[in-house]
């Protein structure tokens, strides 16, 4: 589903750059941990009247930075989209510290398709400029003028910041009188009060200006929200304009939105002869269970379409007819489940097209409503009995019922005619996404070991094993042994045993060795610690950590080692068994040692996805409890002493 680029690029054309007042600018000593920073970061939109009275926005997006220690320049980069988009003016320059100006060599720009490897065909371009070597205390300058012909679906987003510091931060809207828009802005916790500068201009209407000064760079830790998550943003549309001497507005709710989208989804969902035969010939021997034919029809479109995705003007947001689907099998998500909407109607189940915006652990706030904002991914909601049930018909890997993690806990937006709310889509349980990794080795003398082992999993904890059998299967052996919660484990064999695209559990086994198992010294003893062996699977956040943590979902995994010792060979008292509870999760460890056999059982049940900066103290000490029990030992004795 296309997502509206945030820069839209153009030709190369003169700019008018201001004069720089070179020693009013910030010193290295300024920002010392900083390379460059952002002296401006402006978008100016300027909406008018365009060809044929339609409404049009030229946008015009500045950016100049300053260089404060060796290091390379972002490029000027643009996305844009030949249907709606026209070129108007690129241009650069850099300033040498002595103020010497030279222009930006644009002639060296380069203009590629913009698509991602399943996109077939689409009008997304990009266009990049290297930004040339620019010493300390340097500046580097863009401009970029476009002119967006169809405003409809557009929203305009500005994030007040980046990875660098940055001095000014501004986006300035000019509307004609009798046209208004609207904002939203948001930071990390939501929506937040962005009050703006508003002046008349002389002949045209009002300026609206937004701005921001001194940004500092946020945090970078790992799982943290994206940066332009954490940051202040901005996102803005046209509200209400006049065409040709008629008023339009734009959508002012998610119902109305909703409503609107709705006719250009259910005419494409029309049924065909081929369509019926094909969705009755699938249930003919099922019975009247409607829970069951849905679950035959998801898979047999999940199966049968593979995903290939054209997008020319709307069609990035509209979808391609159910018959045409049919007959070419291929489609993108919204072509998917648009084909899954008309087999489901053509047995009697009702289902609504579904927009969502397919995450990357931290689902996207919702804006406002338009068909350019908010969503980059479409999925089915399944009518049934029992309730309602979202399908994601794109996947491959994902049993009827369950959708892929980041499908979970998002905003959605059912397409029906009489319009719907925003709803969510459920979150899965760490008893959903289970694994479970056995090792059954035998221990030499020196301490290396070799043996079997078996993966058991299911929900999205299975997903990567389907994919992996259903993308192909080559180095299978070092694939999985990175997947091992074994350190030191080299597989050097590998069989599927049950991988199937939508069955429940996944089982894999095979052969591995593994180095290091027991630490040996020059004596007759051996240390076997869990902490040297397996993964640390129990994350430590740091204590200075100023932003939230995420897992992807809430997962069980369970871990056992089960180590054969060689004659002779024998273990001291083993650790106590050690149970930790609490709002992060549930772990135990347990041990045994019977007839030469030592066997250590891992369990941890991960409760909650997300830690906020406030629960970071107690989750540290939740998880240090956890890493010291796997630091215990077990002593185990060589006879004959040293090796």
């Amino acid at each position: 589903m296309r997502v509206l680029p945030a820069l839209l690029v153009l030709t190369s054309c003169a700019a008018s750059f201001p004069r720089l007042d070179l020693a009013a600018l910030p010193k290295p000593a300024d920002f010392p941990d900083a390379k460059y920073v952002v002296l401006l970061d402006e978008e100016h939109i300027r909406f008018q009247p365009g060809k044929g009275g339609k409404a049009e926005a030229i946008v015009t997006e500045r950016w100049r930075a300053k260089v404060l220690k060796p290091t390379e320049l972002p490029p000027l980069v643009a996305f844009y989209d030949t249907e709606f988009t026209d070129i108007v003016s690129i241009a650069g320059r850099t300033i040498s510290p002595e103020g010497v100006e030279t222009p930006l060599d644009v002639s060296k720009a380069e203009d590629v398709p913009a698509n991602s490897s399943s996109v077939l065909f689409s009008n997304s371009r990009v266009r990049a400029v290297r930004a040339p070597a620019v010493p300390v205390g340097g500046i580097f300058e863009t401009e970029i003028v476009s002119r967006q012909r169809d405003i409809e679906p557009w929203v305009h987003r500005h994030v007040f910041g980046a990875a660098s510091p940055v001095k000014a931060s501004r986006v300035v809207v000019d509307v004609p009188t009798g046209w208004d828009v609207k904002w939203v802005a948001l930071d990390a916790n939501g929506p937040i009060t962005l009050k703006p500068v508003r002046e008349k201009l002389e002949g045209f209407g009002d300026r609206i200006t937004f701005e921001r000064v001194n940004v500092a760079v946020p945090a970078d830790e790992p799982g943290a929200p994206p940066g332009a998550l954490r940051l202040e943003r901005l996102s803005l549309r046209l509200e209400q304009w006049t065409e040709q001497g008629v008023v339009r507005t734009s959508h002012d709710s998610p119902e109305a939105l909703s409503r609107w989208i709705a006719p250009r989804y259910w005419e494409r969902a029309e049924l065909t002869p081929e369509l019926e035969a094909t969705a009755r010939s699938l249930v003919k021997d099922l019975g009247d269970d409607p829970t069951e034919k849905a679950r035959v029809l998801y898979e047999y479109a999940c199966r049968s379409i593979q995903y290939c995705a054209i997008e020319v003007g709307y069609g990035g947001w509209i979808p391609h007819a159910a018959k045409d689907v049919h007959a070419q099998r291929y489609g993108d998500c919204k072509d998917k489940a648009t084909y899954l909407h008309a087999l489901l109607k053509a047995v009697g189940i009702e289902s609504s097209p579904t927009l969502i915006y397919s995450h990357d652990g931290w689902p996207r706030p919702f804006e406002l409503p338009s068909l350019g904002a908010n969503f980059n991914h479409a999925i089915l909601a399944v009518h049934l009995p029992q309730g309602t049930v979202y399908a994601d018909p794109t996947e491959r890997a994902v049993p009827f019922g369950a959708l892929p993690w980041n499908d979970a806990e998002a905003t959605v937006l059912e397409v029906h005619p009489e319009g719907r709310p925003l709803r969510r889509t459920p979150g899965s349980s760490p008893d959903d996404n289970t694994e479970t990794q056995r090792f059954e080795l035998t221990l030499d003398l020196t301490g290396h070991a070799a043996g079997r082992f078996s993966i058991t999993s299911k929900g999205n904890q299975a997903r990567p094993f389907k994919m992996r059998a259903l993308t192909g299967t080559g180095r299978l052996e070092r694939w999985v042994s990175g997947r091992l919660w074994l350190d030191n484990a080299e597989v050097t064999k590998v069989t599927l045993e049950r991988v199937e695209d939508f069955g429940g559990e996944t089982v894999v086994s095979g052969e591995l060795k593994s180095r290091r198992l027991v630490s040996r010294g020059l004596g007759a003893a051996g240390l076997l610690r869990l902490s040297a062996v397996l993964d640390q699977a129990h994350t430590v956040l740091e204590a200075d950590r100023t932003t939230p943590w995420a897992s992807a979902f809430r997962w069980t995994r369970e871990t056992q080692l089960v180590l054969r010792l060689p004659p002779g060979v024998t273990p001291s008292t083993l650790p106590a068994d050690v149970t930790v509870s609490g709002p992060f999760g549930h772990y135990t460890l347990t041990w045994k040692h019977e007839a030469g056999v030592i066997t250590a059982t891992r369990r941890f049940r991960l409760d909650q996805r997300v830690i906020e900066p406030k629960d970071v103290e107690a989750s540290r000490a939740f998880h240090h409890r956890l890493n010291l029990a796997e630091l215990a030992p077990v002593v185990l004795q060589f006879a004959g002493g040293a090796r």
